[in-house]
């Protein structure tokens, strides 16, 4: 059994050795755009450029415009450089136009499509009279998985538990019957057909994304089609292993576990574990927690086939002595990588109600909160009344598990759903909206402007008159002019706004099409008395920008919310509580089992608390200041012009310090260190600097408190080399 064990681990590991180990991604959302989703231009735009958040293939993606009327205009061809896709415009006159792209993951094959509507004013900054007849289908950045992919992702799993299952019983049931055997090796053939079956089903998908091209293209020449071939040679490996199984049912058994092994690991090399910063941190975390997943459930599952076909005097407590064991570490290995996997894939408690990927890991909690409740029954009830051989077993502790078999599929079934939707890190959410609304004076009037949305394009302007006393005031005529501050030679544009009501003025339009500040000038005609003019410094939210989403090697910090510390700090305590929990039966097994849990006990805890609380220890966040300003790409840009200006001397281009500098101490890599503060205390780096070093505090050097957020959301988009 060992030489089969050894040659299985070894063609998985060459097969996977086979596709280049590359940063791979997957569910390529739209991050950013130039135009802007719903922008109100000034002037034709010369190209549209795309930014996803993962890499896509150039031969299956593109860019689509046409007009509000539904036709084709004419645009260069699409640009592919890693997520940047781009294409050239020709002038495009006044009017209402819709950019439609779609794209394909460079890995997984996934396909998404999405559109958005921009409008190019005329020339005096009015907007055209048009009318859009196409529908947005959306950005892209919050996506649901495919019924067929999904289908195609669950038959492949429940296939790996039923081969995994009987190979598990098998190994820790050597006692069970010839006839029990025959039965678990018919189990392991029907899930390695259902394998076999999802990999037919996937090349379908496959060859449906790269319609494009041709079938041996699709296959040999796409990244995710090397590693569905991988995954195909192992489902056939799995497929002959479970024919072997009648003969030679312990190396079967061998064979089936390091195959189902490898069809793991490429799943896991295509997951959304491979498409984050730390990917190789969180890789292993996926592949450790699915492999938890499938060797639980399928052990259960294979305890289920003993069941039906067993009899009570079958020798069914050494197998449930040896299976709660294994089954205990299971689940547990299995609940620690699920935590750890949702920070890394979840970068904010807002998402978990706000995107589908967060609301499906909802769903999926909420399904496993009954399937530990009927493991744990079945574990301490139903195991007892197996081995105690009492009247109607093994027929009810069979119902008992397969209840928990059935449970443990739905939860499948959502984890399967969550591998084919776009994670909660990758969609973008809309910032906070937040209306500006300011009084100021004008001669003896008090002028109240409220501007809502308050976004660049079209915005609804509302003006409110009152005289000293706070009661309302009459005026002849309102009207707004507004002035770009960012660049004076573009020329102001005019609002005259309409009457409402008594001292309430109102108007409508695509007034601040651009991201910056821009000055409102408010005048007030009046009949009995001279005219009034005051005005209010405003700064519309923008578009994200795709340059903020956190980036870097595979072997850098995987969790968006967490800093190095805290994360090590984490594992250590979940390390910590594991070997506490499995201290009795260590020392029941062995007394050096024992020792060794009673040591790894006390140095996850103890490192884990000192990394947590103990290491590096800085102000706490809710002593911080928060972040006013917003990351849309004015202030990216303006930060970097800040940072050229200010920091590149110590702390190099792209946040490397460079060689040769006469500092003690040395500058930090930014690009290490500004992930694990939050924007507050980077703030105070910057503002206060950090005594004993050459950093000074910049608040000394002239810049403003809005000129060092503005700082601080470009220091965000640092990023370490990719390996």
């Amino acid at each position: 059994m060992r030489r089969a064990l050894l040659a299985a681990f070894a063609l998985a590991a060459v097969l996977m050795l086979a596709v280049p180990a590359r940063g791979v991604r997957a569910h390529a959302a739209l991050a950013a755009s130039e135009p802007a989703p719903n922008a109100f231009l000034r002037q034709s735009p010369p190209e549209v450029i795309l930014d996803f958040t993962e890499p896509i293939d150039p031969r299956a993606s593109s860019i689509r415009v046409l007009d509000g009327a539904g036709r084709e205009i004419a645009v260069g061809a699409a640009v592919v450089t890693q997520g940047r896709m781009r294409a050239s415009l020709p002038k495009l006159e006044p009017g209402i136009y819709n950019v439609i792209w779609n794209n394909v993951s460079r890995v997984d094959g996934h396909a998404l499509t999405g559109s958005y509507p921009f409008t190019v004013l005329n020339p005096d900054g009015t907007v055209p009279d048009a009318v859009n007849v196409l529908a947005a289908v959306g950005s892209g950045s919050d996506r649901l998985g495919r019924a067929d992919g999904t289908a195609t992702r669950l038959l492949a799993l429940l296939g790996l538990m039923l081969t995994a299952g009987a190979a598990l019983v098998t190994v820790l049931w050597p006692e069970a019957p010839a006839a029990t055997q025959r039965r678990l090796g018919q189990a392991a053939a029907v899930g390695a057909a259902a394998g076999v079956v999802a990999a037919g089903l996937s090349l379908v998908l496959l060859l449906e994304t790269y319609s494009g091209l041709g079938p041996g293209a699709a296959v040999f020449g796409t990244q995710f089609g090397r590693y569905w071939l991988v995954r195909a040679v192992l489902a056939a490996g799995v497929a002959g292993a479970a024919a072997l199984y009648q003969r030679r049912p312990r190396s079967a058994a061998a064979l089936l576990l390091a195959f189902a092994a490898g069809q793991l690991a490429t799943f896991t090399a295509t997951s959304h574990a491979a498409a984050v910063a730390g990917s190789a941190w969180a890789m292993t975390i996926d592949l450790v927690h699915a492999a938890a997943g499938v060797g639980w459930l399928g052990a259960v599952a294979g305890a289920v086939v003993a069941a039906r076909f067993g009899r009570r005097r079958d020798p069914w407590r050494a197998l449930m002595r040896r299976f709660a064991r294994v089954a205990s570490v299971l689940v547990f290995v299995l609940l620690a990588t699920g935590l750890l996997g949702a920070l890394i894939h979840v970068d904010s408690v807002q998402k978990l109600t706000e995107t589908r990927y967060g609301l499906v890991l909802l769903a999926k909690l909420a399904l496993a909160l009954p399937l530990l409740a009927v493991a744990l029954y079945n574990a301490r009830r139903g195991k007892a009344r197996l081995v105690g051989e009492r009247p109607g077993e093994p027929g009810r502790f069979m119902l008992g598990a397969a209840a928990e078999v059935g449970l443990g599929v739905a939860v499948v079934a959502a984890a399967a759903l969550m591998s084919q939707t776009t994670t909660s890190r990758s969609v973008v959410l809309e910032p906070e909206r937040r209306p500006f609304d300011m009084t100021a004076p004008a001669s003896n009037l008090r002028v109240t402007l409220r501007i809502d949305p308050n976004r660049t394009g079209l915005n609804t302007f509302r003006v409110s008159l009152a005289d000293q006393s706070g009661a309302p005031a009459e005026a002849q005529a309102v009207r707004l002019v507004f002035r770009y501050q960012e660049d004076q030679s573009l020329g102001p544009s005019v609002l005259v706004l309409s009457r409402d009501r008594t001292g309430e003025f109102i108007g409508q339009g695509p007034y601040m099409p651009l991201e910056g500040r821009w000055r409102v000038e408010a005048e007030v005609r009046r009949a009995d008395a001279d005219d009034a003019r005051t005005f209010f410094d405003v700064r519309p939210a923008g578009a994200f920008a795709a340059a903020v989403m956190p980036r870097g090697g595979a072997w850098s910090l995987p969790t968006a919310g967490l800093t190095w510390n805290q994360f090590g700090g984490l594992v250590l305590l979940l390390a910590g509580l594991g070997f506490a929990l499995g201290r009795g039966a260590a020392r029941e097994l062995n007394r050096r089992l024992g020792w060794v849990a009673s040591t790894g006990t006390m140095a996850g805890f103890g490192l884990g608390v000192l990394l947590l609380f103990g290491v590096h220890a800085h102000e706490p966040r809710s002593g911080l200041p928060t972040n006013p300003v917003f990351p849309d790409a004015d202030s990216l840009a303006r930060g970097r012009a800040l940072y050229e200006a200010n920091c590149i001397a110590c702390h190099g281009r792209t946040g490397v310090p460079p060689p040769g500098l006469d500092l003690n101490p040395y500058p930090l890599d930014l690009t290490v260190h500004v992930p694990q503060h939050p924007d507050g205390q980077l703030f105070r780096f910057i503002a206060d600097g950090i005594p004993g070093t050459a950093m000074p505090a910049w608040t000394e050097q002239g810049l403003t408190d809005e000129e060092i957020w503005h700082l601080v959301n470009y220091l965000r988009t640092l990023a370490p080399t990719t390996e």
